[in-house]
């Protein structure tokens, strides 16, 4: 028997496609909404939008949208009043969507002086209920990837074991997981999007490491080490990683990391 929606109003299904993954300094690129009544009827919208900065190229690596492709696009001012109408009277769904895309969407209708307001609205995350019901521990991933049964979970040596199988067959599964050691590490730590792996409050964006935290957020380190050097120096007495101490320390002698392409490790230069 199929299990359907009780829909009491619409309910409006979007995704975007973003500059990056801040939502507060990030712009929106594509937006996509299917919304679906409860009478089972469907609507949607699309649109490319110019998000009026460069698009990163680590951005377009992933979603394939570049600056070209957005050129003569409306920018999201001219859009929003559409998009708020098209939403208006919805509850809102996605996949990541209570952490990033509902906070990029109200921020980009704050900067266009729309009014869109959550109030009333009942947000769905699939990725919360995906994280929710399927399993994502040690075991889980023996039974998946290895097809046996992890009957002594908590034991370390054998939990080691698995491990082992577990990393084997990954590398057997997905061809385009590296073998190398240094690659795999920056797969591991995040390397691809944070300077300081441990820290994380530097983000790589185009070859720059740019703070992903605080009053300077979205602003790159060099900039910040020559408007505000005290700024460093605050967060050198503060208790932040030892890994984002040294990139800050670096900062204010004037070398700063740099990124030259991905899944190159990163290196200070002058």
């Amino acid at each position: 028997m199929t299990r359907k929606l009780k829909l009491k109003r619409p309910l409006a299904i979007f995704d975007l496609e973003t500059t990056g993954g801040m939502p507060d300094i990030d712009r929106i690129v594509e937006i996509g909404i299917i919304k679906v009544y409860p009478d089972g009827r469907k609507t949607k919208y699309q649109a490319l939008v110019n998000p009026g900065i460069p698009i990163p190229l680590g951005a377009s690596a992933v979603h394939r949208i570049f600056d070209a492709d957005v050129k003569g696009k409306p920018k999201f001012r001219k859009i929003a009043a559409t998009v708020e109408r098209f939403l208006m009277d919805c509850d809102l769904a996605g996949f990541n969507s209570v952490k990033f895309d509902i906070p990029m969407l109200v921020n980009e209708f704050e900067r266009a002086r729309v009014p869109f307001s959550l109030e009333g609205r009942r947000l769905v995350d699939a990725m919360r209920i995906f994280h929710m019901k399927e399993r994502r521990d040690l075991t889980a991933a023996h039974l998946f990837y290895c097809k046996k049964k992890h009957t002594q979970a908590h034991s370390a040596l054998h939990d080691a074991r698995v491990c082992w199988e577990v990393l084997q067959a990954q590398l057997k599964k997905y061809k385009d997981i590296p073998l190398d050691l240094n690659d795999l590490h920056d797969l591991s730590t995040e390397r691809e999007r944070y300077v300081d792996a441990v820290g994380k409050r530097f983000e790589w964006r185009d070859g720059e490491a740019l703070f992903a935290f605080g009053k300077h957020r979205g602003k790159t380190l060099k900039t910040v080490a020559t408007e505000e050097p005290d700024f460093l120096l605050w967060m050198l007495g503060r208790d932040f990683p030892n890994d984002t101490k040294k990139i800050v320390a670096d900062a204010l002698k004037g070398k700063f990391p740099s990124k030259r392409s991905p899944g190159t490790p990163g290196k200070c230069k002058m």
